[in-house]
């Protein structure tokens, strides 16, 4: 084959995945189900072209289109790629392989948080013991001022990225901003949060930040259990948790932000 022949191809090739690209990055900016019609527009292509690139998509489960609505989203292979993608961070992984060693030593179950677009979200849970089943799934998206692995953030993350959720949430709650700066300050004092049956009635968690290099927080990991006052700041399960989580801090080189 001539060879500028097979380097037109080759930029055919991936301008395909350009567009497709465009289609998926569109899926991601939207934060519901969409219509052909709305996803076209968006990604600025005509929607005859747009359903010919999407359906491929579906076929290979980076998108989905529901059967009874007919709205499109991101599909399970999407899903996946992220959670790979996540979990391939070396800080993640050596994170999600400390909780795994700590769930089996307090003998209950835990989770690893990242931060996403609405909050931090659950990407791993470990059970060290029986599980404890609750709504606390993987994708599961966690309240900043309730949740001990939300407080977390709530001290640690910039104001400016929080306030929004923080008010969102206040809205919905008999709490007022005037409770908010208290649970920062005792979160910032004691190094972690705890809270007690707050999101789930009878379930007590913990949750500690882990930091990157440049003192921003990387991600966070939480036990919880529901034997009542197993998480006292002298208890066992406490201290066995800040002395890994802190090695795994000084490990990586991490200091965070004052």
């Amino acid at each position: 084959m001539d060879q500028s022949v097979s380097d037109q191809s080759t930029r055919r090739g991936v301008q395909s995945v350009d567009v497709g690209g465009r289609l998926l990055t569109e899926l991601c900016e939207f934060k519901y189900p969409v219509r052909l019609k709305e996803l076209a527009e968006a990604s600025d292509m005509a929607a005859a072209k747009a359903h010919r690139y999407i359906t491929s998509l579906v076929r290979i489960g980076l998108a989905e289109q529901d059967e009874r609505t007919g709205l499109y989203s991101l599909g399970p292979l999407a899903l996946r790629l992220g959670l790979i993608a996540i979990e391939r961070n070396d800080i993640i992984g050596k994170s999600g392989v400390v909780l795994r060693k700590l769930c089996t030593e307090v003998q209950t179950s835990g989770h690893l948080a990242i931060w996403g677009e609405r909050g931090p979200v659950l990407i791993r849970n470990e059970h060290g013991g029986p599980p404890i089943i609750s709504s606390m799934g993987i994708g599961a998206v966690m309240p900043l001022v309730r949740s001990a692995t939300g407080r977390v953030y709530l001290c640690y993350m910039p104001r400016s990225s929080t306030r929004a959720i923080v008010e969102q949430e206040l809205a919905l709650t008999e709490m007022n901003e005037s409770d908010v700066e208290p649970i920062i300050n005792e979160t910032r004092a004691r190094g972690f949060a705890r809270v007690v049956g707050s999101v789930v009635l009878g379930l007590e968690a913990i949750a500690f930040p882990v930091f990157n290099f440049d003192g921003s927080l990387a991600c966070s990991l939480s036990l919880v259990t529901t034997n009542r006052g197993s998480f006292g700041d002298e208890s066992p399960a406490v201290k066995l948790m800040a002395l890994a989580v802190e090695e795994l801090n000084r490990n990586w080189g991490a200091v965070p932000k004052p």
